[in-house]
């Protein structure tokens, strides 16, 4: 087994009021990204939203090259990038000068997207969601493999056309999604699948575990039934996490990751649409407890170490969020590099048993 620990998501948030500007978080992005590469994180990923009232990065390709130019070593990935709303070529081509700027260190996640207020606003038909991921996967790997290429499908035409410049190297193509259809998509076309379990309110991490196995489950049958050894492709996941000397939660980490789950449960409950409005509900603790791997190194690697277990011999992607929105920089730095120097090692070691 191979297990690959990821910093991410990160995502460009700014909460309103803070005080802080979106120049302020792409600079914190930069600088946490470098910790990463020089604390032993094997990659950074980004995630794309639009629409949002705290600026949720909208454009990964850009921000992407920007930590390309800090770095040196770290992958670059995209933890989706949200493929209906991607013009294939334009997009393919963003990719690939990445590539280039990063020596070979671009993974793309590509997902179908969820909030219909994005759909409204890029005028995009909602029920063509899945459809425009498959193109937009198709080709990518045709623009980025072939000199030139001709596709002809429901979305999208090209007739002998050429991407340049072609990526430093082949670029792994992953899908993400959150049920057994799309897993199995993934299992058929991509190099990997980045799982989504569901948030019911009433998830607990076995039942959290549960779910992404089943979706696995469904990746290696999609592989197998294309004809491909599902052992060969990557799986990953990523999680909210927290870690301190003595496995307290600080009120003002607290509160940015009330943001980052206030969030995604109003856009989950207005999803109609229209605009949604600014404000979050009351913090909900047991919530945060529940979606949160948190606490002591050697708890969270317990926490941890099911999801290692479960997966035996696999490629497999675990990426962990530390810095939330609104988060001081140095506060996260000291969460990472305690991560890093006392679960990592551990977790490295648990996929090695």
């Amino acid at each position: 087994m191979s297990v690959r620990v990821g910093l991410g998501l990160f995502t460009g948030q700014v909460p309103p009021g803070s005080g802080r500007t979106h120049a302020d978080e792409y600079a914190d992005t930069l600088a946490l990204s470098r910790v990463a590469e020089e604390i032993g994180f094997d990659a950074v990923w980004v995630s794309e939203h639009h629409q949002a009232a705290d600026g949720h990065l909208p454009s990964l390709p850009v921000l992407l090259g920007a930590i390309a130019a800090a770095t040196d070593r770290i992958t670059l990935a995209t933890g989706v990038a949200l493929a209906p709303f991607q013009h294939p070529l334009r997009f393919a081509e963003d990719c690939a000068v990445v590539d280039q700027l990063s020596h070979g260190r671009l993974v793309v996640g590509l997902g179908a997207g969820w909030r219909k207020e994005e759909f409204r606003a890029f005028g995009v038909p909602f029920a063509e969601r899945f459809a425009r991921t498959v193109e937009l996967a198709k080709l990518c790997r045709l623009a980025w493999d072939e000199p030139r290429f001709t596709f002809e499908g429901t979305h999208h035409t090209f007739r002998d056309v050429a991407v340049t410049p072609k990526p430093f190297h082949r670029i792994p193509l992953l899908l993400g999604g959150s049920g057994p259809r799309a897993a199995s998509r993934a299992g058929r076309l991509a190099d990997g699948y980045l799982g989504t379990p569901t948030s019911a309110p009433d998830t607990t991490p076995e039942s959290a575990l549960a779910e992404f196995a089943a979706l696995v489950a469904a990746f290696d049958a999609g592989a197998r039934q294309a004809g491909r050894d599902p052992r060969r492709l990557a799986i990953g996941f990523h999680a909210n996490a927290w870690v301190s000397p003595d496995g307290s939660l600080p009120d003002d980490v607290r509160r940015a990751m009330w943001h980052q789950l206030g969030t995604y449960a109003v856009w989950h409950a207005r999803d109609d649409g229209r605009s949604v409005p600014d404000e979050l509900p009351p913090i909900d603790d047991d919530l945060i407890r529940r979606r949160t791997v948190m606490g002591t190194p050697g708890e969270v690697t317990a926490q941890a170490r099911p999801w290692l277990a479960a997966f035996p011999g696999r490629d497999l992607h675990v990426i962990v969020r530390l810095h939330y929105p609104g988060m001081a920089r140095d506060v996260a730095e000291r969460a990472m590099r305690l991560f890093a120097r006392d679960v990592i090692p551990a977790l490295r070691s648990a996929a090695a048993d």
